[in-house]
C-alpha cells in the first residue's frame, strides 16, 4: 500500500510539472501591458471596414502609437543586469531546487541577447517597424480609391528618433515614394501637449506619489505570493527584490516576437496568474498617470480630438486633407481615451481589489503601435448628401462610442464641438520636453 501511495505521488508530481512547462502549453499569456506586440491585439481593417451603402470614405484622421521600440536606458540598465540572475537559475536546476521544465531551461541557457536591445535605447526595433509598416499598408489597401492619388495629406510625428521612423515605415506601407514626412516639433502640440506642460510634468509625470496605488499593490497578500512563485519557480538561493522582479518581467515581454510568433523563455518564470498580476501593476500605473486618475488627463485628451474636428469640417466645406496621421506615444492615447469616456470602469482601479474584468487594460488600450482612426464618409441619398463618421481602434470598429458604430454628422459635431475651446492654461510654465 505504501508503494503505490509513492508510486501515485511520483505520477502525480511529474504531470504537474510537466503540464505545467512552458515551451509547450497550449495556450500562452500573451498580454504586458504597454510592451505588448501589436499582434496580438489587432484586428485587420480589410476585414473590419464599415461603408454603408451609397457611401464613400472622404478622409481619414489617425492617431498612432510608435511601434516596438527597444527599452529605455534606465529600464535598459536595470536588464541587463538581471541577466546574471540567469546563471543563478541554471545552478539551482542543477541542484534541483528549481522547479522550471528541463526544455524551459535548456531554452533559457540557449537565449542569445540582442545586443541592441541595451546599447539602442528606445529606437524602433525591426519588429516595431513590421507592426507599422503592416498597419500603413492595410490603410492603403482598404481605402485605395480615396488614397491612390494623395494630394491632400499630413504625415507628422511627435519629437523622438523611433516614433519619426515609425512614420517613416507606416508611410513606407503605402508604396509610394512621394510622400512627405513633416519634421517634427520639439513642442508636439497636436501629438502630445503634456511634454511641455510644465505643472503637468512636475505634479504628474515627474511626481513618484502619482505611482502610489501601484507601490501599494506590490505590499498585498496577492503580489507577494506572486513574488513567492517566482522565487520558488527559479530555485534562487537569495531573495529576489521587486526591481529584480520587474527587470525578470521587462526581459519577458521586452523578447517576446508577434510578427515572429516566437516565445521568450523568460517567461517561463512566470505563471499565467503572475503575468496577469504583473501586468495589474502597470495598468495601476497608467490608469493614474495618463488615464482617469488624473483630472488633466481629460483635458490633454480633448487636443487631438479638437484637430479632428477641425479636419473634417474642413473637408465638408470642401477644402481639408484625404489623409492626416499623427504618430506619437501611448500616453496621448490614454489620454484621448479618457476624453472620449473609453474603458471607464465604475470604480477606480484600486491596490485593493484587481478586477479581473475591468475595463482599463493597457495591454489592449496601449500595446505597442496602437492607434484610433477615425474615417468621414459622404452619403448620397435622393441627391442629398450627408456624412458619418466611423471610429476604430486597432483596425476594429469601435461600438461605444456611437450606438450602432456609425456616428452621424450630428452625433460626431455635438460630442467633440465642447473640445474647440480647449485650453492648458494651467500649465503654469513650459518644461523641455526631453
Amino acid at each position: 500500500m505504501k508503494s503505490l501511495l509513492i508510486l501515485v505521488t511520483i505520477l502525480y508530481t511529474t504531470k504537474t510539472s510537466y503540464s505545467s512547462c512552458y515551451w509547450n502549453e497550449n495556450c500562452h499569456y500573451k498580454y504586458f501591458s504597454s510592451k505588448t506586440p501589436y499582434e496580438f491585439v489587432r484586428g485587420d481593417i480589410r476585414d473590419s471596414v464599415v461603408i454603408k451603402p451609397g457611401c464613400e470614405p472622404v478622409s481619414i484622421w489617425g492617431l498612432l502609437r510608435h511601434g516596438k521600440r527597444y527599452p529605455s536606458t534606465r529600464f535598459g540598465k536595470s536588464m541587463n543586469e538581471a541577466l546574471a540572475i540567469r546563471d543563478n537559475i541554471l545552478a539551482s536546476y542543477e541542484k534541483g531546487r528549481s522547479s522550471l521544465c528541463a526544455q524551459d531551461i535548456e531554452d533559457l541557457n540557449a537565449w542569445v541577447a540582442d545586443k541592441k536591445m541595451f546599447d539602442a535605447a528606445a529606437e524602433l526595433t525591426p519588429e516595431g517597424y513590421e507592426e507599422m509598416f503592416g498597419i500603413g499598408k492595410r490603410i492603403r489597401h482598404t481605402f485605395n480609391d480615396l488614397l491612390e492619388k494623395l494630394d491632400k495629406y499630413t504625415f507628422r510625428p511627435a519629437f523622438g528618433k523611433w516614433i519619426e521612423d515609425s512614420a517613416k515605415a507606416f508611410v513606407k506601407g503605402f508604396n509610394n515614394d512621394k510622400l512627405h514626412i513633416e519634421k517634427a516639433l520639439p513642442e508636439s502640440d497636436v501629438m502630445a501637449p503634456y511634454l511641455t506642460c510644465g505643472k503637468y510634468q512636475k505634479d504628474v509625470q515627474k511626481n513618484p506619489n502619482i505611482y502610489a496605488e501601484s507601490e501599494k499593490y506590490k505590499r498585498t497578500s496577492e503580489y507577494l505570493a506572486t513574488k513567492d512563485r517566482i522565487q520558488r519557480r527559479t530555485g534562487i538561493d537569495y531573495e529576489l527584490t521587486d526591481t529584480n522582479v520587474t527587470a525578470l518581467y521587462d526581459l519577458c515581454r521586452h523578447t517576446w516576437s508577434g510578427v515572429e510568433s516566437k516565445l521568450s523563455p523568460w517567461c517561463a518564470l512566470f505563471t499565467k496568474d503572475d503575468l496577469q498580476v504583473l501586468e495589474y501593476i502597470q495598468d495601476l500605473r497608467s490608469y493614474y498617470r495618463n488615464g482617469y486618475g488624473t483630472a488633466q488627463s481629460e483635458i490633454f485628451g480633448q487636443i487631438p480630438l479638437a484637430d479632428l474636428l477641425r479636419s473634417f469640417q474642413k473637408v465638408k466645406e470642401g477644402d481639408g486633407k484625404k489623409m492626416t496621421a499623427y504618430f506619437t506615444h501611448a500616453t496621448m492615447l490614454d489620454m484621448v481615451y479618457t476624453s472620449l469616456g473609453l474603458f471607464k470602469d465604475n470604480k477606480p482601479l484600486s491596490s485593493a481589489n484587481r478586477d479581473r474584468d475591468r475595463k482599463w487594460r493597457s495591454s489592449a488600450n496601449s500595446a505597442f503601435s496602437v492607434n484610433l482612426v477615425a474615417v468621414l464618409n459622404r452619403c448620397t441619398k435622393n441627391d442629398e448628401i450627408d456624412y458619418n463618421v466611423v471610429f476604430y481602434l486597432n483596425e476594429e470598429p469601435i461600438r461605444a462610442i456611437c450606438a450602432d458604430g456609425t456616428c452621424t454628422w450630428k452625433e460626431f459635431e455635438e460630442k467633440l464641438t465642447p473640445f474647440l475651446n480647449t485650453k492648458i492654461d494651467f500649465c503654469e510654465f513650459k518644461s523641455e520636453p526631453y
